[in-house]
């Protein structure tokens, strides 16, 4: 028998204790599968909302002129790479160079399976039968020293303060777009999965084991309300004089009955 699959999208963001939203996102359904995209402006850089909004709509764009005969991981690296040229051309048009710039994560889900790409400090998880799994890893100054130190060039000792560990080391926007990850293959989707997409203004101000806590439900039962909406309310109910801004996708895959 064969198992058809369909997948609902929720979205909720908050602008926290920050003066401006720097976030956006955007889903398609354009394209053959369902695309989820998510872009964090930097705020140290100017033109941070301008970069992300700019960021989505080039992704969103590239992606639904898709050929046929282009892989699903080869659209995703070129629209990440068109996304990357859109935002250095409106820097360069007000005088700003490189020196403008977003976080991209972006999700598809297509044939049951899932693909993604990153670039920055942007997440996407895997929720599966209680468990919250990261796919995607940070492009940051702590990344690559911990790597560094795996290899043994570098000894634990010499690191860095953690002041510094956060500092991206690519992003859109970046002259020369090296560093970016993507899915190695297409990821089996099951029922029940749940896809997340989330800025650093989520997993910086609560634990993963609060949004565990959130997802987990008993799946012969209906999906109550909306879980993005219930995430970020859990984030500002903390109230951090700090809080970053923050926003959650989920896309939630389930068997069509």
């Amino acid at each position: 028998m064969i198992t058809i699959l369909s997948v609902t999208c929720e979205s909720c963001q908050d602008i926290g204790k920050r003066k401006e939203q720097q976030d956006a996102f955007g889903f398609s359904d354009k394209g053959p599968g369902t695309l989820a995209v998510l872009c964090d402006g930097m705020g140290g850089m100017p033109l941070g909302r301008e970069s992300s909004v700019l960021a989505v709509r080039s992704f969103i764009e590239a992606c639904e002129d898709r050929r046929s005969d282009e892989s699903l991981e080869k659209a995703l690296i070129r629209s990440a790479f068109a996304a990357n040229e859109a935002v250095l051309g409106m820097a360069a048009r007000s005088g700003l160079r490189g020196s403008a710039g977003t976080t991209l994560v972006a999700a598809v889900v297509e044939k049951d399976c899932l693909s993604w790409i990153s670039v920055g400090d942007s997440r996407v998880y895997l929720f599966r039968e209680g468990l919250l799994k990261p796919l995607s890893r940070d492009h940051n100054v702590a990344t690559r020293l911990q790597m560094m130190v795996e290899k043994g060039e570098l000894n634990p000792e010499d690191v860095i303060s953690p002041a510094m560990q956060d500092a991206l080391t690519s992003f859109i926007g970046i002259d020369i777009l090296e560093e970016y990850d993507t899915s190695a293959v297409p990821l089996s989707l099951k029922n029940g999965d749940v896809i997340l997409l989330c800025t650093d203004g989520l997993y910086n101000f609560m634990p993963e084991r609060e949004v565990t806590e959130i997802l987990e439900h008993d799946p012969s039962k209906p999906w109550r309300g909306n879980l993005a909406e219930m995430i970020v309310g859990r984030v500002m109910d903390k109230k951090h004089p700090f809080q970053d801004n923050v926003t959650v996708m989920l896309m939630r895959i389930k068997e069509d009955k």
